[in-house]
């Protein structure tokens, strides 16, 4: 009972609990001594590790992690040369990394995805099925599309069980008939590797596919568009805009191929302009708007959102409704500031288009800036902009894409919906 107890009171301070050694047969790194709310974070950075494994130790490979007392914590992957030095796979004494272990982490996250749409009575036709940490796997995308699989890797420790984790993926999730990659991100430079695009199992996905979304049909180039095709994250995001639109005009900035305009469209906007920088993201949305027949006026224009906003705002143009949805400003700490001020202007200009009683929707998508400090630079932009604001509901990720409360950098998405007067 005392060692119980003992266990228990270390629980409520946060401190990890005592475990048995980990599998001895595996190199060790060991830790600095960590703040409570480092125990059950997936990372380990580069300079929280007092010592690595030998000089043969190949960068990718699994380790053991030992705290600052000697003690294992966790087996992991490592990579020596990245930021994020060591990534967590397990915190379970004896656990044998092999295709079991993947296939059924890859089960897992499946299941987690029936379960939260489970009211919905089905899944939507295109979701993210793994989400790498919060799923277990660190570094690992995979987004589904109808019959097609799309996935990112962009860890090092996944090349070895590259085929293992393919395996699981068309095992594990009905139905599918091709996966392709589409690990092109400059972040695998980070971890050494070259980029990597191309069909890894099964058929090859069409150079479009088309789904029918909440009565929108939606075209996808999940070979050529952003990210592996759409940007999953906000479809609840954008029903909750549309709720908003019936009736207004809509000014959709940053469009990429349109999904917060045509479901503004669909819910009965009486117009809509979207405003693109990619020709080529824009063409697709134009044959969206001709599938769709929406009758409503539209016009997608090319330009730089930040020029196109201030033109509007020295041609005095007033809208009903202003939605923002930029790419991520600040890509680290260090240039936060620089994205501070351009959250600012875009949001200042935008609030001063909008005619009274108009709405905004505005989000940022950078996990380095937090919610406490976008809704502040909102507030500013309300200021500066004279403007009275009216929180209509504060949004984040989808259920597809969970948020690891122990890791504050998987809570990226903010969305926030405001009456304006």
């Amino acid at each position: 009972m005392a060692a119980k107890r003992r266990i228990e009171s270390e629980h409520r301070r946060g401190a990890p609990v005592e475990r048995p050694e980990l599998p001895t047969n595996l190199p060790t790194i060991k830790l600095k001594p960590q703040r409570p709310e480092r125990y059950q974070h997936p990372w380990v950075f580069d300079n929280e590790i007092v010592s690595g494994p030998s000089e043969d130790f190949v960068n990718g490979g699994l380790v053991c992690a030992l705290n600052a007392k000697g003690r294992a914590v966790g087996i992991g992957f490592l990579n020596m040369n990245s930021r994020i030095a060591f990534r967590y796979l397990s915190r379970t004494t004896g656990e044998t990394i092999d295709a079991e272990f993947w296939r059924k982490l890859v089960s897992k996250a499946y299941q987690y995805r029936l379960d939260r749409y489970r009211a919905d009575g089905r899944l939507p036709v295109f979701y993210r099925l793994i989400h790498g940490e919060a799923d277990g796997m660190p570094g690992l995308t995979a987004d589904v599309y109808g019959k097609y699989v799309v996935i990112q890797m962009l860890a090092l420790g996944l090349e070895p069980w590259r085929k293992e984790l393919i395996s699981a993926i068309a095992a594990e999730v009905p139905g599918i008939e091709g996966i392709y990659e589409r690990s092109d991100s400059s972040v695998r430079g980070l971890e050494g590797l070259e980029e990597q695009v191309g069909v890894v199992w099964g058929k090859e996905p069409p150079e479009q596919l088309e789904f029918l979304d909440d009565g929108v049909t939606v075209f996808v180039d999940v070979r050529a568009g952003a990210k592996t095709g759409l940007f999953l994250d906000q479809r609840e995001n954008q029903a909750a805009a549309a709720g908003e639109a019936v009736g207004r005009e809509v000014l959709n900035c940053f469009s990429y191929t349109g999904l917060f305009g045509l479901r503004a469209a669909r819910a009965g906007a009486k117009s809509v302009i979207e405003v693109e920088a990619s020709a080529d993201f824009n063409a697709l949305n134009e044959r969206q708007w001709q599938r769709n027949g929406f009758t409503q006026p539209h016009k997608i224009e090319t330009a730089n959102v930040f020029d196109y906003l201030r033109e509007l705002a020295r041609q005095d143009y007033r809208t009903d409704m202003v939605i923002l949805d930029p790419p991520a400003f600040a890509k680290s700490r260090a240039n936060l500031e620089a994205a501070v001020r351009g959250y600012n202007e875009i949001n200042r200009v935008a609030l001063k288009l909008l005619r009274p009683g108009g709405v905004l929707v505005t989000c940022s998508c950078s996990h380095h800036l937090r919610l406490d400090e976008f809704r502040s630079v909102i507030q500013m932009a309300g200021l500066d902009a004279k403007r009275e604001l009216k929180l209509i509901c504060q949004r984040g990720q989808p259920r597809d894409h969970p948020v690891l409360v122990n890791a504050p950098e998987s809570e990226y998405l903010k969305c926030l919906i405001l009456a304006v007067n």
